[in-house]
């Protein structure tokens, strides 16, 4: 069949109109590119010439051209002796066709070389391949031009090749500058050493390889051993995420570091993301390889660029953990949108208007204040420039995400960072650094350098570190709290039930202090910072000798007690006085949602979800309510709801940020949770009248 087959392809060929050309067809087994290498391989080894990489310039067809086809441009006139642009029209191409099942190409040669000749040592021939690999080593290594045409001296003289005229051998140092300049040429040479190096020499480093090929995108997940023992002892992390373009690879693929803060206070990449396509699928695929990779690996929060492929792809495999906008990149994009045509190209005394706005907004530490001071300046802004569109434009695309960038979303500790700059300043030092300033090309080189010179780096200072040659100096609230300890304020400190009031420094209020919780009343710790107050109780407690895991505990017993949480095969959602949620995956038994959680604190959630069992886990959600409602006698929805809006049209009704809290937790879980149709329907299994029986307790 194969032979008929190609005598019917034959049959249909139209004759070529130069005699010089000749045709034929053949069967591919196999990879159509890897037939197509081996073939230009073979001819080029049999004739002792060479080919361009190939041009694709239509679907399927692919064209070699003799490496002496360009034209001359200059004094030497296409002469063989001066240049290698000798107007060569030597050519091989291939069209791939697959038909009734059968794949094959059509393969058109004419090797009659015009304007040169390769056996002719005066010419301007090319550098023996072998001597080529090596100055490609000697490049990779640094080595200056002066030592390179040193080393490939000595090469030519250990080979017996004495004609100092035979450029194959003998190069100038314009040759050693012009293989400097082309060393990551773009080529099929790459993707062979990539799947070469994936599958020997760095296979200890990659966790995920998807190669290129017709709609497959390429995908490279790349973590090294040091990278992974770094991810164990951190792995919880707030996540430093961003993506580069320039410079990287020929090829605009998206190179994705991901950082996290290790001990030293250092920003350092624990995985790196290769992709030829950057959409929410190929993102999600690279992280759920990563966390196959470390499977005990759930980042707390992540900080990133307002980019919606990346946002849902974050949201889709870690639907618990925090997102932040890099506060820089939001003013950025806004600034960018008000200069152009869009944005009615705004003077900077409008856009210092706008940008002012903005960062009103962006110190609002509750989202009912967000929603007061937005109104007011956009009301604001609106009238300085007699025009919504700005405000429309803000509401839009900006408002919407409020919660990524604005004070109250970011509560939970965040390493006191607002910005990316942990990993924009890791690109600058791969870029200027560790490539000098020069642009890499090839994606084979780039693995090398990440797992070569990048991990010595980081695990080299890992390494002082380690030996107490690097510290991290502590922070002001460290120093400020030890101060406070040592000129003995702790000891006036009247602490009950892990409770305090902190007198301030500076004014006359006091703080109320929360150590179970771990939280405080002051600006500073509301912002997600860590502050002298909390320190200083907690410095006070423990000489004291009070046992705060022990209270913690408790709490739980408590909170258990009164099935104030709710449990799925997956997490348990905790329900706090306040009106805040907290949840504990059980796949991630150390990592909690709630802010004591974020400061490394084992916090009440993580109690309760040690002292629950599994089987109080009913795997039918439908089960589960009944057991509930039976068992425990809850009123129904309906009831309490009515009961509530009675309440809130009574005298006794008094309006508290509290309050407030709860009642919009309540109604965000019931929407984003109960309506949805699913399987693992979740269940509501707490009353606000226990919750406000609780608070009572408390008070």
């Amino acid at each position: 069949m194969a032979t008929h087959w190609v005598n019917g392809v034959k049959k249909r060929l139209k004759k070529p109109h130069d005699s010089r050309v000749h045709q034929d067809v053949v069967i591919i087994r196999g990879d159509a590119k890897e037939f197509m290498e081996g073939y230009i391989n073979e001819v080029q080894e049999k004739e002792h010439c060479y080919f361009r990489p190939p041009v694709c310039p239509r679907q399927d067809y692919y064209y070699y051209g003799c490496d002496r086809g360009n034209h001359a441009a200059g004094k030497s006139n296409g002469e063989a002796t001066q240049t290698r642009a000798n107007s060569c029209k030597a050519y091989i191409s291939f069209k791939v066709i697959t038909d009734a099942g059968i794949s094959g190409a059509i393969i058109q040669k004419m090797l009659q070389h015009t304007g040169h000749d390769e056996a002719n040592s005066k010419e301007k021939n090319r550098i023996h391949p072998d001597l080529h690999s090596l100055i490609e080593i000697w490049l990779q290594q640094g080595c200056s031009t002066s030592e390179i045409l040193i080393k490939s001296y000595d090469w030519a003289q250990q080979n017996g090749h004495v004609d100092k005229k035979d450029r194959r051998f003998y190069l100038t140092p314009n040759d050693i500058r012009l293989l400097k300049k082309n060393l990551r040429g773009v080529g099929d040479s790459d993707s062979i050493s990539v799947d070469h190096l994936v599958s020997m020499e760095l296979r200890d480093n990659i966790c995920f390889y998807q190669p290129l090929h017709n709609e497959q995108p390429f995908i490279l997940v790349v973590q090294t051993p040091f990278q992974k023992q770094l991810l164990e002892e951190n792995p919880h992390p707030m996540v430093f995420m961003d993506a580069s373009y320039k410079g990287i690879t020929a090829y605009g693929y998206a190179f994705y570091a991901l950082l996290l803060i290790n001990k030293t206070g250092r920003g350092v990449p624990f995985a790196y993301f290769i992709l030829s396509k950057e959409t929410t699928a190929t993102v999600s695929l690279c992280l759920q390889k990563l966390q196959l990779s470390n499977p005990s690996f759930y980042p707390r929060s992540v900080m990133m660029d307002r980019d919606l492929r990346v946002l849902n792809a974050i949201k889709s495999v870690f639907p618990n953990a925090k997102l932040l906008l890099c506060w820089f990149h939001v003013l950025q994009a806004v600034n960018r949108w008000l200069v152009k045509t869009d944005g009615g190209h705004l003077t900077p005394e409008q856009r210092n208007v706008v940008i002012h706005a903005m960062a009103s907004m962006k110190a609002c530490l509750t989202e009912e204040e967000f929603l007061n001071v937005s109104a007011k300046k956009c009301s604001e802004i609106d009238t300085f420039l007699d025009s919504p569109h700005v405000t429309t434009y803000l509401k839009t695309n900006w408002f919407t995400y409020a919660e990524l960038w604005v004070n109250y979303g970011r509560t939970f500790y965040h390493c006191s960072s607002e910005t990316n700059n942990k990993a924009e300043r890791f690109f600058l030092t791969l870029k200027y650094q560790f490539l000098r300033g020069q642009a890499n090309r090839r994606v084979d080189q780039l693995l090398l350098l990440l797992c070569g010179d990048v991990e010595k780096y980081y695990s080299y200072m890992d390494g002082l570190s380690e030996a107490g040659r690097l510290t991290l100096p502590s922070s002001a609230a460290h120093q400020a709290a030890a101060l406070l300890f040592k000129n003995g304020v702790g000891k006036d400190l009247d602490i009950e039930a892990g409770q305090c009031s902190v007198p301030s420094q500076s004014t006359n209020t006091a703080y109320k202090v929360n150590l179970l919780h771990f939280t405080c009343e002051c600006t500073n710790f509301r912002m997600g910072n860590v502050c002298k107050h909390l320190l200083l109780v907690k410095m006070e407690v423990g000489r004291r000798g009070i046992d705060i895991e022990k209270m913690r505990n408790n709490k739980a017993l408590e909170i258990i007690s009164l099935r104030l949480y709710q449990q799925t095969e997956d997490e348990i959602t905790i329900f706090n006085s306040d009106g805040t949620m907290s949840i504990v995956n059980r796949k991630t038994p150390t990592l909690c949602t709630c802010i004591a959680n974020s400061f490394g604190e084992r916090c009440v959630c993580i109690h309760v979800t040690h002292v629950l069992k599994p089987q109080d886990i009913l795997t039918d959600p439908k089960e589960n309510a009944q057991v509930s409602e039976a068992s425990h006698g809850n009123p129904p929805i309906q009831s309490m709801l009515l009961d509530l809006l009675e309440w809130s049209k009574s005298e006794a009704f008094e309006h508290t940020p509290e309050l407030y809290n709860t009642i919009q937790r309540a109604h965000k879980l019931a929407f984003g949770k109960f309506t949805a149709v699913s399987r693992k329907r979740k269940i509501y299994m707490v009353t606000v009248k226990k919750l406000k029986k609780l608070d009572c307790r408390e008070q």
